[in-house]
């Protein structure tokens, strides 16, 4: 394997991932632009039917235009919101269109989306810096694969929540196995717990923790701001 080789598929999964946060950066800007007036002042705050009908237009525009991607919306924090009327802010592809997704949020109930201790949330809002969470199941949406990044959403000059898109893993395996392709197998690309996100060979399945690099690999950090992704790649031995 020529370092020039394994440069250059770290620098296409960089540009991939970064492309990826810039547009959900862009996404949380448009959105929270329509949220100034309903929480302006003092929470608990309440999203208004025309700023919902607002978001729902600009997350269906963005979801049309990215094929793979599975949901986007805001998610706040859920002691900012009216305890009464406070929802997520979610869309899903459904069909050739989108569909407004709802969650219980009733502190009370046994089905209460208890969603504010997840990776995404606390890595976006917790934490405040870009997140990508998964692959994991989802459950409470298409029940397969998928990955989810967020990034802190603020309105009015505060953090209110988070921005976040869902993409089916199926969608990120065929991308990424297309960029790993030039390495021969063996190569993957690592999350920041150091699992595999998606790996060209058997020993390499998306979820296998890799706790030590394995004899005969090598890893290099992707350049991409505030997300620890690396690349882990035979070294050549010839």
């Amino acid at each position: 394997m020529t370092n020039s080789a394994v440069r250059d598929v770290a620098r296409e999964l960089s540009a991939w991932a970064d492309g990826l946060f810039l547009g959900l950066e862009e996404l949380e800007r448009n959105l929270s632009a329509h949220l100034t007036a309903d929480f302006a002042g003092e929470p608990p705050f309440e999203v208004g039917r025309r700023a919902r009908a607002a978001l729902g237009a600009d997350i269906a525009d963005f979801l049309g235009a990215h094929a793979g991607f599975d949901g986007a919306g805001l998610i706040f924090k859920l002691d900012l919101l009216e305890p009464s009327t406070a929802r997520i802010e979610w869309w899903i592809t459904d069909g050739d269109g989108v569909a407004r997704r709802d969650f219980i949020l009733d502190r009370s109930s046994d089905r209460f989306y208890d969603y504010e201790y997840l990776e995404w949330f606390e890595g976006g809002f917790n934490a405040g810096t870009r997140t990508l969470a998964g692959p994991y199941i989802d459950h409470l949406g298409v029940d397969d694969y998928i990955v989810t990044l967020t990034v802190p959403c603020h309105v009015n000059g505060s953090k209110v929540g988070v921005a976040g898109i869902d993409i089916l893993m199926n969608d990120v395996e065929s991308q990424l196995l297309r960029m790993l392709s030039p390495l021969g197998h063996g190569a993957a690309v690592l999350s920041r717990h150091n699992q595999v996100l998606v790996g060209n060979s058997g020993e390499l399945s998306t979820g296998v923790r890799i706790a030590v690099m394995p004899p005969g690999y090598s890893r290099l950090p992707l350049d991409v701001t505030g997300v620890d992704l690396s690349l882990l790649y035979r070294v050549d031995e010839s």
